[in-house]
């Protein structure tokens, strides 16, 4: 087979259902072994057994053991985000809240994965694939927000948005790994996350912005949970 044809054939191979109901597979398994076993335990030969395909496939799909945990990551945020049925537009507050709230109810039916991924991105060891995978799937959803803020001038002076979007991501995974460790109760976990990440924008924003989040911030020390935009999930959200 010529170089020529071992290109075609790949391009075309790569955009078959089949290829891509292989790759589902794959990350699909690797999550599988993540909540299982943790992040330690996982290795190229049992993915590929579990999944049924060739070590050297899996090589040649994500290149790195690290590269294939990052996508494995990465998508399954992406597909359970996609699903959400969200009331508020993108870019405003209660959009952001929406989104908080329905993953940290996700995360209470998968804590082992949860917890295996919490302490992989807080590990001083963590490769910079993963580490970005999981940091940038947190950074859209916030950097709409901000952006639409900076945009309306209602962001203090000394703010800086890529520092800011960077900071609120910091601090929404460092509440959720407490929880996963145990340190955070269930029951307090949504009130404690939310309360603490509007706590965090209330001294980066101004105006219209800044009474938003202290109106926000006293409506939960008056009503508790009944002041969070709280929703029963569709459908396709409980699908997991």
């Amino acid at each position: 087979m010529t170089a020529n044809n071992e290109g075609n054939e790949r391009v075309q191979t790569y955009a078959s259902p089949a290829i891509i109901e292989r790759r589902r597979r794959i990350l699909e398994e690797t999550r599988q072994v993540i909540a299982e076993q943790g992040i330690t335990a996982l290795n190229m030969n049992d993915i590929g057994r579990r999944a049924g395909v060739a070590k050297r496939t899996l090589y040649n799909a994500f290149l790195t053991r690290e590269r294939m945990i990052a996508a494995a990551i990465q998508e399954y945020f992406e597909e359970y985000i996609s699903r959400i049925t969200f009331t508020q537009p993108a870019g405003t507050m209660q959009h952001n809240l929406e989104r908080m709230i329905s993953v940290v109810q996700r995360n209470r039916r998968i804590p082992n994965y949860i917890r295996a991924i919490m302490a992989l991105y807080f590990s001083p060891e963590v490769d910079e694939d993963i580490w970005l995978a999981m940091h940038s799937i947190a950074t859209s959803q916030n950097r709409a927000w901000v952006e639409n803020l900076a945009a309306g001038k209602q962001l203090q002076a000394w703010v800086k948005v890529d520092t800011l979007v960077d900071d609120m991501v910091r601090l929404e995974y460092a509440m959720i790994n407490d929880w996963a460790r145990g340190r955070i109760p269930d029951e307090d976990i949504i009130l404690h996350l939310v309360t603490s990440y509007l706590m965090l924008m209330l001294g980066a924003v101004r105006g219209a912005a800044r009474k938003e989040v202290e109106a926000m911030l006293k409506d939960i020390a008056q009503r508790g949970m009944d002041a969070l935009p709280l929703r029963k999930r569709s459908k396709a959200e409980k699908v997991d």
